[in-house]
């Protein structure tokens, strides 16, 4: 019985995490498809946008992980 629970325990572990890892993936491709599709349009030299987008979506992405990860750590 305990291992069944364990077993359960274990999939909703990577069920959670895994998907926390898609969301933070689709953040910074949405900055960066964002930001490249801007300087695009555009038509600047230098991609600004991309570059500017591609950052801010990979720190907003951390920081949803880090609140996830405590969020989920406090139903624990």
């Amino acid at each position: 019985m305990k291992q069944k629970k364990n077993k359960k325990d274990q999939l909703r572990f990577y069920a959670i995490y895994s998907s926390l890892a898609i969301q933070m993936a689709v953040i910074v491709l949405a900055g960066a498809f964002g930001g490249r599709e801007l300087d695009k349009w555009l038509q600047w030299r230098f991609p600004v946008f991309t570059l500017v987008f591609t950052l801010s979506a990979i720190v907003l992405s951390i920081l949803y992980g880090i609140r996830e990860f405590i969020k989920h750590d406090k139903k624990k």
